[in-house]
């Protein structure tokens, strides 16, 4: 999913579906533990969305505060 769509969500559809993905990377972990080949780029990949929406979240919940983190930077 491109960043553009993912802040275009609510964050209670980013909070699911950030859930569903680390379900399915843990299913997928799970295969390749047993042998059953995956693609290593789509493992990287889920990571990287799973990150991408974890920082927009984390990005509204700093603006909704008044970023105090950033003012001690």
């Amino acid at each position: 999913m491109k960043i553009s769509e993912l802040r275009q969500l609510p964050d209670e559809d980013l909070t699911i579906e950030i859930l569903k993905r680390r379900e399915s990377l843990f299913k997928i972990r799970f295969k390749a533990a047993n042998e059953e080949t995956q693609r290593a780029g789509e493992l990287r990949e889920m990571r990287k969305d799973i990150a991408r929406m974890n920082t927009i979240l984390r990005e509204r919940t700093m603006e909704r505060s008044g970023s105090p983190d950033q003012e001690a930077r």
